[in-house]
């Protein structure tokens, strides 16, 4: 049995998904302009648990998009993924955000380029080869028309979390760059999630930490 919950809170969407051996169970999905991620979190697994006769301990592994992207939220998604295993001895799973995003679309383009907002025309990136093979390591960066020029080779597709870049990428990429929108759901986590359990890919719990690619902000 390979019962997994999935939760993503890197962005505004606030989403959970229970899995077993790769396939859908439940899901949930609320993007939340008041990153009450915390709240929703807690009573959407809860119920999740509830609607399947389950509990916590019932769970082979949880997964979590680990970032970039909202620190807030990313802080959020973290306590409560540790808050879940370290009492049940829980197996942790951490998946990349930009992963999760390139993962949520189907191209025939060679490179898919997930982007992630942070600040206005500053994104998180990757690069992924189709395969989702990752090229690189993460960065942030402003995109503008000649970011695009100087970095988005032509056999691409961007994609992009919310409605706002995806308005503002279009309006900027040529075209040969094609452009979707999605946002970050753990329903596309599902299939990376079991792969890194068949393959016992597990985190650290004692330190784990979100991928935040560029420090917090200070205040």
């Amino acid at each position: 049995m390979s019962l997994i919950l999935n939760f993503e809170t890197s962005s505004k969407n606030c989403s959970v998904t229970l899995s077993s051996k790769g396939e859908l169970l439940s899901n949930f999905d609320l993007e939340d302009d008041k990153y009450r991620h915390s709240e929703l979190l807690t009573t959407t697994i809860r119920d999740i648990l509830s609607q399947n006769n389950l509990s916590v301990k019932d769970l082979s592994a949880v997964a979590i998009g680990v970032g970039p992207g909202s620190f807030t939220g990313l802080r959020i998604g973290f306590s409560v993924a540790k808050g879940l295993c370290y009492p049940h001895k829980i197996n942790l799973i951490g998946i990349s955000s930009l992963k999760i995003l390139a993962n949520s679309i189907k191209s025939d383009s060679e490179y898919i380029i997930p982007m992630i907002n942070d600040k206005g025309d500053f994104y998180y990136l990757s690069t992924f080869e189709n395969g989702l093979n990752e090229l690189g390591t993460p960065l942030i960066d402003k995109v503008d028309s000649n970011f695009i020029n100087r970095n988005i080779k032509e056999d691409s597709t961007i994609v992009v979390n919310n409605k706002e870049s995806f308005e503002y990428i279009n309006s900027i990429i040529n075209d040969q760059v094609k452009l979707q929108y999605k946002p970050i759901s753990s329903i596309n986590m599902i299939n990376l999630s079991y792969e890194s359990f068949k393959e016992k890919r597990f985190e650290n719990l004692a330190y784990s930490e979100p991928l935040y690619v560029k420090k917090p902000y200070i205040t």
